[in-house]
C-alpha cells in the first residue's frame, strides 16, 4: 500500500516532468519579424551591386565610344576589349560576404524565434567570408581609394565571421534562447553594418559612391562635349540629332548607383536601429522594425527593377 501510495503521488511529478522537457520557448514575434525582413534583404542587395557593376561597365563603353566618335582618339588606339571591374565591382566584394553574413544571423534568429530548431548552415564558413571581405577591401581600396578606418575595418571583418558562425554555435547551445542570440549578436550586427557603411559613403559624396559620382560627373563633362559637337555639325539633320541626344538622355536617366547606395544605407541605418531595440526591448521596437521592413520592401522593388532593366 506504501509503494502504491508513493507511486500515486509521483505520477503527477513525472508528467509535470515530461510536459517541461517537450516545451519550447514560446515564438518571439518581433524577433521573427527582423529575422525575417533582414533574410529577404541579402539577394535584393546583389541584384542591385550586379545591376550598378553593368551600368559601370557600359558607362566605360560609352566613354571610349565618344571619345572615338569625337574624334579625340585614333582608330588604332580604339580598345575593343571588355570594359574593365570597376568600383561597383569592388565594393560589392565587401557587401555580398557582408549581407550574407548578415542573413546566415537572420535565418537563424527567424527559426528560433518562430519556436523552431535551428538547422546547420550549408554556406561557407565565417572565417571565409571574412576573407572574401577582406579581398574586397583591397579592391576597393585600389578601384575608388576608399580606406576605412583600421578599428572599423578589424571590428567588421570579424563580425562578419562571428554573426554567419553563430546559428551553428547556438543550435549547439542547450537551451538557446531568442534574448541570448540577439545579445551576442548586437555588437557584431553593429560593427558589420559600420564597415559597409564606409566601404558604401555614409553621405553621398563619401566612400564609394563619392568615387563613382565623380566618375559619372566626368562622363556628363564628355558627353556634354560631345553633343556640342553635335549641335555645331552641318552635316547632321534634326533627327540624327534627335536620335543621338536621345540615346544619351537615356543612359543618364538609366544611372542606378546614387539610388541604389541610398537604399543601402537607409536599410543599414533601419537595421541597426531595429536590432538594437530588439536588443534593449524598447517599447518602440515594433515600430523599427516596421521602418526596416519598409526598407527591405523599397529595396526589393529597386532590385525588381534592375532585373528588368
Amino acid at each position: 500500500m506504501l509503494l502504491r501510495r508513493s507511486l500515486v503521488l509521483l505520477l503527477p511529478l513525472l508528467a509535470i516532468g515530461c510536459a517541461g522537457a517537450g516545451e519550447k520557448d514560446p515564438p518571439s514575434p518581433l524577433a521573427l519579424r527582423l529575422g525575417t525582413a533582414l533574410e529577404g534583404a541579402d539577394p535584393s542587395a546583389d541584384a542591385l551591386i550586379l545591376r550598378m557593376d553593368a551600368f559601370e561597365r557600359m558607362a566605360q563603353r560609352e566613354d571610349a565610344a565618344i571619345g572615338f566618335a569625337a574624334g579625340g582618339r585614333s582608330a588604332a588606339a580604339a580598345r575593343l576589349a571588355p570594359a574593365a571591374s570597376g568600383a561597383a565591382e569592388a565594393v560589392g566584394q565587401v557587401l555580398m560576404p557582408g549581407f550574407t553574413a548578415l542573413g546566415d544571423y537572420a535565418h537563424g534568429l527567424a527559426q528560433l524565434a518562430g519556436g523552431e530548431p535551428i538547422e546547420p548552415r550549408s554556406g561557407p564558413a565565417g572565417a571565409l567570408l571574412a576573407q572574401a571581405a577582406a579581398d574586397g577591401l583591397q579592391a576597393v581600396r585600389r578601384s575608388s581609394g576608399t580606406v576605412p578606418p583600421e578599428p572599423v575595418r578589424a571590428a567588421g571583418l570579424a563580425g562578419i565571421a562571428a554573426l554567419s558562425d553563430l546559428p551553428d554555435r547556438m543550435a549547439a547551445t542547450p537551451g538557446a534562447t531568442v534574448p541570448a542570440m540577439v545579445a551576442e549578436a548586437a555588437p557584431q550586427l553593429t560593427a558589420v553594418t559600420a564597415l559597409l557603411r564606409a566601404v558604401i559613403g555614409a553621405e553621398p559624396g563619401q566612400g564609394t559612391r563619392g568615387a563613382i559620382r565623380a566618375r559619372r560627373e566626368a562622363l556628363d563633362a564628355v558627353q556634354a562635349r560631345f553633343l556640342a559637337a553635335v549641335a555645331a555639325d552641318r552635316r547632321l539633320g534634326p533627327g540624327e540629332r534627335y536620335t543621338i541626344f536621345r540615346g544619351v538622355a537615356e543612359q543618364r536617366e538609366d544611372d542606378p548607383a546614387q539610388g541604389s547606395f541610398s537604399a543601402l544605407v537607409d536599410l543599414l541605418g533601419t537595421l541597426e536601429a531595429a536590432h538594437a531595440a530588439l536588443a534593449a526591448g524598447a517599447p518602440d521596437t515594433a515600430q523599427k522594425i516596421a521602418a526596416l521592413e519598409a526598407a527591405v520592401a523599397r529595396l526589393g522593388a529597386m532590385a525588381e527593377a534592375a532585373r528588368r532593366g
